[in-house]
C-alpha cells in the first residue's frame, strides 16, 4: 500500500512539473511555435509515463518475489504432500490386500484342518500321535532311551505289535500309551441339535475304541514287566471332559478291562513323575560312577607314595655308599688323599687341588 501512494505522488509530480514547464514556454512563445511545444509536452509526458510504469514494475516486481517464492514453496510442498499421500495409499491397499489375502488362507486353511479333523480317521490318529509325541517332549523324557515311538513287541505266541508309545523305566518295566481320538463323534456333538443322540454316539465311539485297545492285551506283551494296565490318550480335553461328566462310568468300564483314560493334562503330569524317577536313576549311576573314579584315583596315588618311598631309599643308599667311598679315600694310613698330596708337594705338575673339605 505504501508503495503504491509513493508511486501515485511520483507520478502526479513528474506530471504537474511537465504541465508547468509546458504552460511557461507555451505563454512566453510565438503562436507559430505553440504546436511544437505542445508536440514536445507529449513526448515529455509520454517519456515521464514510461518511466512511471517502468519505475512501477520494478517496485511491485520487488514487493511481489519474496509473496510468488512463498507462493511457489506452497505448490511445491502441496505436491509433495500430494505424491507422498498417494503412495501411503497405494501402501496401504497393497498390505490391506496382503491381510485379506492370508486372512483368507488361514481360513481356509482352519477349515481344511476342522474338515480334515472332523471326517478325516488316518488324519484324526496322526494328530493324536503327533500330540502325543509333544507331550512326551514336554514332560522331559528322552526320546529313543526313555520312550519309543512305534516300537515292535511281541506276544508269547510271536505275532508283533506296534504300540503308539512305549515309556521305559529305569528297571526296564515298560508303559504302554496308545492314542484314540473320537473328533467326528465329537464335533456331531458340538454341531447338533440333538444333544443325546449325539451323546450316545460319542459314548459308543468311546466305549468301541476301549473294546478294540482291551482286545491288543499290551500289557501281556513281551518285556513290559509288571505293569498289567495301558494308558488310552484322548488328545481333546474337550472329549475328555464331556466323557467325564455325562458318562462317568466309561472310566470304571475301561479300568476293569486295564485300560486307564488319561487326557493331556493328566498324562503330562504321569510323565513328569517318570521323567523324575530317571533324574534319580541318573543320579544314582552319578554317584556309583564318582565312588569308581574317587577309588581309581585313591588306588593310584598310594602307587605314587610308594614309588616315593622307594626313591628316597634309594638315595639313602646312594648317600652311605657315597660316604664309605670318601672313607676309603681320605683316612687310614697310606690313604690315596694323602699319597696324592705328597705326590703334589715333592714337585708333580698339577692345574688343579683338592677340595679344602678332604
Amino acid at each position: 500500500m505504501e508503495i503504491q501512494q509513493e508511486i501515485l505522488i511520483a507520478f502526479s509530480l513528474g506530471t504537474l512539473l511537465t504541465l508547468v514547464i509546458t504552460f511557461i514556454f507555451i505563454r512566453l512563445s510565438s503562436k507559430s511555435q505553440e504546436q511544437n511545444f505542445k508536440i514536445i509536452a507529449s513526448e515529455i509526458l509520454k517519456i515521464q509515463s514510461e518511466d512511471f510504469n517502468k519505475q512501477a514494475r520494478e517496485k511491485m516486481d520487488q514487493s511481489v518475489a519474496p509473496l510468488n517464492e512463498r507462493i511457489k514453496e506452497y505448490k511445491d510442498l502441496l505436491a509433495n504432500m500430494q505424491r507422498v499421500d498417494l503412495t501411503d495409499r497405494e501402501n496401504l491397499r497393497t498390505k490391506l490386500g496382503d491381510m485379506i489375502e492370508s486372512a483368507g488362507r488361514i481360513e481356509e486353511r482352519a477349515l481344511g484342518l476342522t474338515n480334515a479333523l472332523s471326517s478325516d480317521v488316518k488324519f484324526q490318529g496322526t494328530w493324536g500321535e503327533f500330540t502325543l509325541e509333544n507331550i512326551l517332549d514336554l514332560a522331559g523324557l528322552e526320546k529313543n532311551r526313555e520312550y519309543f515311538l512305534q516300537q515292535t513287541l511281541k506276544d508269547s505266541s510271536g505275532t508283533a505289535f506296534k504300540p503308539d508309545v512305549v515309556v521305559r523305566f529305569p528297571n526296564d518295566t515298560k508303559l504302554i500309551i496308545d492314542s484314540k481320538v473320537s473328533l467326528s463323534a465329537y464335533f456331531d456333538y458340538v454341531n447338533s441339535e440333538d444333544k443325546n443322540t449325539a451323546l450316545k454316539n460319542l459314548r459308543a465311539s468311546v466305549k468301541s475304541h476301549i473294546d478294540q485297545l482291551c482286545a491288543k492285551k499290551y500289557q501281556n506283551l513281551e518285556g513290559v514287566g509288571g505293569i498289567d494296565f495301558v494308558y488310552m490318550f484322548i488328545p481333546v480335553e474337550g472329549v475328555y471332559s464331556l466323557v467325564l461328566k455325562e458318562n462317568p462310568e466309561l472310566l470304571e468300564y475301561a479300568m476293569k478291562k486295564n485300560i486307564i483314560l488319561v487326557s493331556p493334562v493328566n498324562l503330562i503330569a504321569n510323565l513328569k513323575t517318570v521323567a523324575a524317577i530317571w533324574r534319580l536313576e541318573k543320579q544314582s549311576q552319578n554317584a556309583e560312577l564318582v565312588a569308581t573314579k574317587a577309588g581309581a584315583m585313591y588306588d593310584k596315588f598310594a602307587s605314587l607314595v610308594e614309588d616315593l618311598e622307594k626313591l628316597a631309599s634309594s638315595i639313602d643308599k646312594s648317600k652311605q655308599l657315597h660316604d664309605n667311598i670318601i672313607n676309603k679315600l681320605s683316612t687310614g694310613r697310606g690313604n690315596l688323599l694323602n699319597r696324592s698330596e705328597e705326590l703334589r708337594s715333592l714337585g708333580a705338575k698339577t692345574s688343579k687341588s683338592l677340595p679344602d673339605n678332604l
